[in-house]
């Protein structure tokens, strides 16, 4: 199965060894960056599909940090080690997820102007978990959290391959409704 998500994987992912987890011993098929993007896609979805955060101006800029911050990690132009490469993927997700839900918004759920308190805590709560867990699972993690690792990535891989499918349905449609309206 491991080889099977390595291969898959393979597609997205360089798979570097030396920025690869090895808990219990179970090379994992991501490396930790993109393993930090699933993990965090993986909690960020549901979160979304629970919750519906509105998109505010702040919860915007926010996710748009948790983008951009990929940039100076990805790039190397900070320091680098296994927690920042994945605390950078797991921003990442969380502000991929962020973006991506904002075209299945409904209209009446972005007029709110604010999220509620224990919607904000439970988001932070999330994004705090995964930070701290996916590090340690990954770096002092048996075979057991090897397992949980890959079942998380691919949640997340699956997490975002239906938000972007609804994008690309969303925007032919409307593309389909510009060519007609044009005709």
């Amino acid at each position: 199965m491991t080889e099977l998500l390595r291969h898959a994987f393979s597609w997205v992912c360089g798979q570097n060894p030396a920025h690869t987890w090895s808990p219990g011993g179970v090379l994992l098929p991501l490396c930790q960056r993109c393993t930090g993007v699933y993990v965090g896609a993986c909690i960020a979805a549901p979160l979304h599909l629970a919750w519906r955060p509105v998109p505010t101006p702040r919860w915007l800029w926010l996710n748009g940090a948790f983008l951009l911050f990929i940039i100076p990690s990805g790039f190397y132009w900070i320091p680098q080690n296994a927690e920042l490469r994945c605390t950078s993927g797991i921003l990442f997700g969380f502000g991929l997820v962020a973006f991506l839900w904002l075209t299945l918004q409904r209209k009446n759920e972005t007029e709110s102007t604010k999220n509620s308190r224990p919607q904000l805590a439970a988001f932070a709560a999330s994004l705090f978990a995964a930070l701290v867990l996916t590090p340690m699972l990954g770096e002092y993690g048996n075979a057991a959290a090897a397992g949980i690792l890959m079942v998380a990535c691919v949640a997340g891989a699956l997490a975002l391959a239906a938000l972007l499918l609804a994008n690309l349905f969303f925007f032919l449609r409307w593309a389909g409704r510009i060519f007609a309206h044009a005709a």
